[in-house]
């Protein structure tokens, strides 16, 4: 019984985030309510929201770690410390670029865009729940590569924004511009050359 209680609390909080995924992406997120979400996820009570998540903040939070493969990965950064530079940037890179492919999520991010424009409040919200968490996450791997002398010593700020750069210039061209050459080019061809050209500059000879 207990499993079967478990499974039924993972499905509500599961069609909670779907609901609010929905309304996130046609609503935005400032005039998105919780009765608009109760609503979408079948007209559910506003209030029993509250029983899984603490606020709409934490409800967007939350979509960003289960749709984003990259805030997954750091939130458990650990085993990736420890992979030489090739192989760690590749899975970043393709955690990134993976991001990207998850129905809904590129809706989400016009909306939240456009709005983070608008709301200094939601500007920082992204930045605190998602952008601080990725590049925080580069920089880290790239000082541990750096501490076990696998890349000279450089300024790990600039290079995390040199690095994501490639995949955030990539992303823009091929979903928002859909410009041909972009479209024309895989996940893991991006990859592979934005690595090779980062790492270029920062391997110790």
């Amino acid at each position: 019984m207990a499993g079967n209680d478990a499974a039924d609390v993972n499905d509500r909080r599961r069609q909670i985030l779907e609901a609010a995924l929905k309304v996130f992406s046609t609503k935005g997120f400032e005039r998105a309510t919780n009765k608009d979400i109760a609503e979408a996820a079948g007209g559910i009570s506003p209030g029993l929201i509250y029983h899984y998540f603490k606020d709409k903040q934490d409800l967007l939070f939350s979509i960003l770690q289960e749709r984003a493969p990259i805030v997954q990965l750091a939130a458990r950064p650990e085993q990736l410390m420890s992979l030489p530079p090739h192989e760690g940037l590749t899975i970043i890179g393709r955690a990134y670029l993976g991001a990207a492919r998850v129905p809904g999520n590129l809706a989400v991010v016009r909306i939240l865009v456009g709005e983070a424009l608008r709301f200094p409040q939601i500007a920082e919200m992204i930045y605190k729940g998602a952008v601080q968490r990725i590049f925080g996450l580069v920089s880290s791997y790239l000082e541990r590569q750096v501490q076990l002398g696998r890349l000279r010593p450089h300024d790990t700020g600039i290079a995390t924004r040199s690095f994501i750069g490639q995949f955030i210039a990539h992303i823009i061209a091929r979903e928002f511009l859909h410009q041909p050459e972009a479209l024309a080019v895989s996940d893991d061809d991006m990859v592979a050359a934005a690595v090779d050209l980062f790492l270029k500059g920062l391997e110790v000879a």
